[in-house]
Formats: C-alpha cells, sequence, structure tokens
C-alpha cells in the first residue's frame, strides 16, 4: 500500500522517482511489492519537505538505541540513504545508489504514472541483477 505515501509526497511538493519492485508494480508488471523505494532529491529545500511528509504517515527510524519518531530536526545521512517505517509499511529513502547515481539519472529516464486518486508520480523500474 504504496499509495498514502507517494499522496503525501507529492503533496508536500517532494521531488523523488519511486524506483524498484515499487515503480514495476505501478507500471503494470505483477510483481510482489515488499518497501517502497524512492530516490529524493537531496537539495536542502528538498530535505524538510521529505521529512515532513513522511512524518505524516507517521514515519519512525531505526536508531542505535530503538526506533524513533521522525522529527524535522533529527540529522539523517543525506550522503547515501536511510530506512522509514510508516503506518503503510517501510519506506527506503534513497540518496544515491552504490554506482552514484541519484535523483537526476533516474529522473531523467523515469516515466510518469497516473495513479487511481489522479496524483501524478515518476517511475524508473529498476530491478536488481
Amino acid at each position: 500500500m504504496v499509495e498514502p505515501v507517494l499522496d503525501e509526497l507529492v503533496g508536500a511538493g517532494c521531488r523523488f522517482v519511486v524506483v524498484g519492485s515499487a515503480a514495476r508494480r505501478l507500471l503494470g508488471e505483477q510483481v510482489p511489492v515488499n518497501d517502497l523505494d524512492v530516490v529524493v532529491d537531496a537539495v536542502g529545500s528538498n530535505r524538510g519537505p521529505v521529512v515532513e511528509a513522511l512524518m505524516a504517515v507517521g514515519g519512525v527510524i531505526e536508531r542505535r538505541r530503538g526506533r524513533r519518531l521522525l522529527r524535522s530536526s533529527m540529522a539523517l545521512p543525506w550522503e547515501w540513504g536511510w530506512r522509514t517505517s510508516t503506518v503503510y509499511g517501510d519506506v527506503d529513502v534513497v540518496v544515491r545508489f552504490i554506482d552514484g547515481s541519484g535523483y537526476e539519472f533516474h529522473d531523467a529516464v523515469a516515466v510518469p504514472v497516473l495513479l487511481g486518486n489522479g496524483v501524478v508520480v515518476r517511475c524508473h523500474p529498476t530491478k536488481h541483477p
């Protein structure tokens, strides 16, 4: 159930691309979806909206000393990314993949997908080798 999270990200004005199995499912492929993977633009002006959108869906983040609610003042690993658990499932927020690709690359090759509620998201149906 990724649509509520996508609605929040779009509503907050976040720059992101859905990748992985969730993108493949949104594009019509019948694949299991275990979590939502999004590549985000890590520029400063996008960070607040991403955190606010994830807070709106009950985002918690794993910390060394247990789970904590996601807060706007929290220091997050914007170099690579992190995993957030929401009331709708886990969201992997990716800033940069191990191959060095990030938002700009995935956005350039993404295709728009119209969700049932009228929201449009950009998807790049990546696959793991």
